[in-house]
């Protein structure tokens, strides 16, 4: 698998070069190996089950222009000072500029898209980004917000996070011709994952490693997000203290640093876990009705890693 994914890097080098300075500059960071490149792997490992073919490379290197394109365009919105423990682009050219990037990198993936995939996909293509970009306005809508309910902010990582491993399964099954009842298991698995792994992102901001995480934990309470740790220490804090402070349409800097010393210390860290586990374990279910052998027992044990990564 590391020869296949840095084959796909190679073509997202290839796909995103631009005679423009800033755009150039702008994108070197983002190519410099440390991506995980975790939704090209499922797709590839997804094609495994019918046949592997050259388009799969293209199409997972699509779909990871789409996510890159996702965190600049996020990093802007969110005010981001780091990305990947690496200056953000916002900072060093600009939001405008940034956004612009971000667009770029979209334009690419489409036309890697329109050129190797079925139209049945490039359509689910498109619809994701429409989802993409509402959830990203509902996030932006509800920050500092306690009064969201859990199923609300599910909601929008399915739309900001989870669809997109879905649909690299999906595709890397659908374009590799599997079966149809492999490639809906498989498409229920990404979309399983998709969840595990953003519930455990966000945990990651008030319990990771800032090295390993990449960028400054507490961001996202800082920018008012309210994630699942935040949802269920809201729920265990029986002082109070977190509801009046979001009573208030903003907070200082000083209760934002509040804010993260409560989400730990109320067990919401904790909490937000279980649902992580959750989720996994019915990944792990639908995993264990694919056909055996060693894709089967690869995306186990992917799937298994996501609860213990540190970033």
């Amino acid at each position: 698998m590391p020869e296949a994914l840095e084959k796909v890097f190679g073509i997202i080098r290839g796909s995103a070069v631009s005679q423009n300075p800033i755009i150039a500059e702008g994108l070197k960071g983002l190519f410099n190996g440390n991506g995980k490149l975790l939704r090209p792997g499922l797709l590839l490992l997804a094609a495994q089950f019918g046949k592997l073919r050259e388009k799969h490379y293209q199409i997972a290197a699509a779909l990871e222009m789409l996510h890159m394109a996702t965190l600049i365009h996020d990093d802007v919105i969110d005010d981001s000072p780091l990305r990947r423990g690496l200056p953000a682009i916002h900072t060093r050219f600009g939001r405008q500029d940034a956004v612009l990037i971000g667009d770029f990198l979209l334009s690419r993936c489409f036309l890697l898209t329109a050129e190797y995939t079925s139209p049945q996909n490039a359509l689910n293509l498109a619809r994701l980004i429409s989802i993409i970009c509402t959830m990203e306005i509902e996030q932006n809508n509800d920050r500092f917000k306690s009064n969201i309910s859990r199923r609300s902010y599910l909601r929008k990582i399915m739309g900001k996070s989870a669809l997109l491993f879905s649909l690299a399964c999906y595709a890397g099954a659908y374009e590799a011709k599997a079966s149809r009842e492999i490639c809906e298991r498989l498409r229920r698995i990404g979309y399983n994952i998709g969840i595990a792994f953003q519930i455990i992102d966000d945990i990651l901001d008030y319990s990771g490693n800032q090295d390993s995480v990449g960028k400054p934990l507490g961001n996202d309470i800082t920018a008012g997000l309210i994630t699942l740790p935040v949802l269920c220490a809201l729920h265990l804090d029986n002082s109070g203290t977190l509801r009046d402070i979001f009573s208030r349409p903003a907070f200082t800097p000083e209760e934002a640093k509040l804010v993260f010393t409560l989400v730990r210390s109320s067990g919401g860290v904790e909490a937000a876990g279980k649902y992580a586990e959750t989720y996994t374990n019915r990944a792990l279910r639908e995993i264990s009705s694919l056909p055996p052998g060693k894709n089967r027992d690869m995306l186990n044990m992917l799937t298994k890693r996501l609860l213990i990564r540190e970033a």
